[in-house]
């Protein structure tokens, strides 16, 4: 490695990341929260497990955003340094415009910003020594674009197809390689251009001029799009080169912390950002103790597990020679939160699966529950269609046993939030029209189209109003459903309140977060239907269903702006988009409801604000 003389990462940093739009509206997409700190880092990090002694990221779609996060100029006390591209100049133009700080650099380490691996670099200093090329680039066997081509010598023949040459063998190219300064040579000051076109140029020249090595050690995996985004944010990559650092303050970076039943001065880490003193600490642990009836001197680790949305912080609990449970901590922002634990215990009285309750402390509103595990529908989103459906009839089974409860033998002491009634459904529409029409997408209606508008969700309500009440879950989608053991357990029950069934079942059926193959909601719907010896006519009854959902639809688009652009959580905002094309979808079935349609269309064809505040 010092043979080469190898100190300098140039990362790629300037792209706009069009494919994790919205999320990259304001922020750069190497600056997005991967494990509560900017994914950039993690490929600083590889960088430095070989001994690289300074960084220069290029930089364009919100620079000033990069200053934020590297306020001191350097990542782990290596220098970094910053170039600006006024004018994005793609890959090899980006490289030609850091030429000028290279002055003392032979070889230069380049890599791709937003991608996540520890392949061992090592094999890339070897192969890049070893063969004198310009460049050398790594790559891999497997992987979702191989659009590198190599001969029966195993050299690259073509890339892209720009040369025509399909080989005998194609691989993926990392977005990690190698090149001497010389190779700057070829490139031309201020140009836009692609080194893949530069190094297609230079095969065609020369055959085997650029150099490769195959690395199918390690992990890799590419940030490519708003999908693979959300499902690794929250995780930490288990990369070998990955130092770790705890997620900044206020992040929802996932944090483990240990907690013994030492002197209170002994500890020293907080739980959250919200419960810092040191005497909180201690109430936690006194109370999981307690509650779990562990001996002094115990040691107990909590990990952070979940999003939430509701004011909630939620640990997973482990103690040696027990299983692991969950505590929850929740805040005052919601009245609905102080009745978890009473409206869980009604729940499994009636046959409904829920967590147990092992213990709760309304004073300092905590709560140890049953550990469910981390499989929920929303994971199984991609499973076969005859294994979600299973468990979507079994949850519908499990709903229809709340509407088949008479009110009026709910238990005297049971506290319900207030059912819906008129005002509540005109907060909703107005939780809509607000938070997501009017801050996210920034429209605003002529006042007659409002008095259209609102006379139109009037009727809806009453529609909804007019249908006999029963105990409705008001959040049953497929992120509050868990499964173990093949079975359903609903979680997030705690606004509970008198309502139209016909919500709950808008809420799993016409649910953002996954999508139904065709003919699968009716299905669904239809199963429901026969189940519940509903007295309406089939055709009434779909109906209702469509009505309800655009109901709810509004209350989770609504939830969705609030959540993403005032509470800072920007995974809720990549919901917005299939909350509409759902919306969309039940307004245009119904017929009744156009003006409702024609709004959401127009915020469909409208570019988003979103997101706003720093992601990390």
């Amino acid at each position: 490695m010092n043979d080469l003389k190898i100190r300098t990462a140039f990362i790629l940093g300037a792209g706009l990341g069009t494919r994790l739009r919205p999320l990259t509206e304001n922020y750069p997409k190497p600056l997005l929260p991967v494990g509560g700190r900017p994914l950039i880092t993690y490929a600083m990090d590889h960088c430095l497990s070989i001994g690289i002694g300074r960084f220069i990221v290029n930089t364009h779609h919100c620079a000033e955003v990069y200053d934020k996060a590297f306020t001191g100029g350097n990542w782990r006390g290596t220098p970094t340094l910053f170039r600006h591209e006024p004018v994005l100049l793609d890959t090899a133009g980006g490289l030609k415009n850091i030429e000028d700080l290279l002055e003392n650099d032979d070889t230069i380490l380049v890599y791709n910003g937003d991608i996540l691996s520890d392949l061992p670099l090592e094999g890339l200093l070897a192969a890049h020594a070893a063969g004198g090329r310009e460049a050398t680039l790594v790559l891999r066997t497997d992987g979702p674009l191989r659009n590198v081509c190599l001969d029966t010598k195993s050299e690259i023949c073509d890339l892209r197809g720009l040369l025509v040459n399909p080989g005998v063998r194609r691989c993926l190219f990392t977005g990690i390689y190698m090149v001497e300064k010389r190779f700057l040579r070829r490139l031309t000051p201020g140009k836009i251009e692609s080194v893949i076109s530069v190094f297609a140029e230079m095969i065609r020249e020369m055959s085997g001029s650029v150099a490769s090595v195959v690395i199918d050690e390690g992990a890799w995996q590419d940030v490519g799009d708003t999908e693979a985004y959300l499902r690794i944010r929250d995780a930490v990559p288990a990369l070998r080169h990955n130092r770790g650092r705890a997620a900044p303050k206020g992040s929802d970076g996932v944090k483990t912390v240990y907690v013994t039943s030492g002197p209170a001065d002994d500890v020293t880490t907080a739980i959250t950002p919200t419960v810092e003193r040191k005497e909180a600490v201690r109430q936690v642990f006194d109370f999981i103790c307690e509650t779990l009836g562990l001996a002094a001197g115990a040691q107990v680790e909590l990990a952070s597990v979940g999003k939430g949305g509701s004011d909630r912080d939620f640990f997973r609990v482990v103690a040696a020679g027990r299983a692991p449970v969950i505590l929850m901590r929740y805040g005052r922002m919601y009245a609905e939160n102080d009745l978890y634990a009473a409206v869980a215990s009604f729940l499994r009285e009636m046959g409904v699966r829920v967590p147990a309750i092992y213990g709760h402390d309304p004073e300092r509103r905590l709560i140890l529950m049953e550990d469910l595990g981390d499989t929920d529908l929303y994971v199984l989103r991609d499973a076969p269609w005859e294994v979600r459906r299973g468990l979507y009839e079994k949850v519908l089974a499990l709903a229809a046993r709340m509407p088949s409860f008479s009110l009026d033998r709910l238990p005297a002491g049971l506290r319900l939030m207030p059912g819906f009634d008129a005002e509540l459904y005109r907060w909703e529409r107005d939780y809509f029209r607000e938070e997501c029409v009017r801050n996210v997408f920034r429209l605003d209606l002529a006042a007659a189209d409002e008095k259209v508008l609102e006379a139109e969700l009037s009727r809806l309500a009453g529609r909804l109003l007019a249908t006999p009440p029963a105990l409705v879950h008001r959040d049953l989608q497929s992120q509050n459903v868990m499964i173990r053991e093949g079975e359903p357990v609903l979680i997030d029950f705690q606004g509970m309140r008198p309502g139209s069934p016909f919500y709950d079942l808008g809420s799993l059926l016409c649910d953002p977060y996954v999508t139904f193959p065709e003919e699968g909601r009716d299905q669904l719907l239809r199963f429901y239907y026969e189940i519940s010896g509903s007295g309406y006519p089939w055709d009434m009854f779909r109906e209702l269903f469509l009505l309800a959902s655009a109901q709810r639809l509004m209350q989770a688009l609504g939830a969705y702006g609030f959540l993403g652009l005032k509470r800072g959580k920007c995974h809720f905002l990549a919901h917005i988009r299939p909350g509409l094309e759902n919306l969309i979808a039940v307004t245009a079935e119904t017929r009744v409801l156009p003006q409702l349609n024609a709004l959401a269309q127009r915020c469909r064809e409208t570019v988003p604000r979103m997101p706003l505040g720093p992601p990390f």
